[in-house]
């Protein structure tokens, strides 16, 4: 009677604990140099792009492509031209990267955001010492999860 109850457990462990896995993204950096230049071609064609910006942290999700990217409904999007503008030129530094006012601290350059089967989904700025990450919510379909580091205090 014991072995068959451990058995049942074992089994309904393993069950809950393939339940909660998910697929996780693979949050990829670039290069010094490639990150230049993506962030360029990120900021001229902002158009093509979903953009979802929160604290400091920027979500770039391509508009041309069947995948979205998901975030919490407290990130804003930027609308048009003027809203788009308005936040480069208030968060770009004197050398052309973007570096949030608002941040206390360096931002990482550009992040890919990869899904399953090696699709990528788009993009991804933040700071340093924030933590990123994604999950596939279905197959055509990525939620990212903003988390900002504290210092200090509980």
């Amino acid at each position: 009677m014991c072995s068959i109850r451990l058995v049942v457990l074992a089994i309904l462990i393993i069950v809950f604990s393939m339940g909660c896995s998910g697929t996780y993204a693979r949050i990829k950096n670039q290069s010094e140099d490639e990150s230049k230049i993506t962030q360029k071609e990120l900021f001229d064609n902002w158009s093509d792009y979903d953009i979802w910006f929160k604290s400091a942290v920027i979500v770039f999700d391509p508009k041309n492509d069947d995948k979205k990217i998901l975030v919490g409904s407290n990130w804003g999007k930027v609308k048009d031209q003027e809203m788009w503008t308005a936040i480069v030129k208030a968060n770009t530094t004197s050398d052309g990267n973007i570096d949030p006012v608002w941040a206390s601290y360096s931002m990482t350059g550009v992040r890919e955001i990869w899904g399953p089967e090696n699709q990528l989904y788009g993009y991804v700025i933040h700071q340093q010492q924030d933590l990123v990450s994604a999950k596939v919510v279905d197959e055509n379909k990525m939620r990212i999860y903003y988390h900002r580091a504290r210092f200090g205090g509980p």
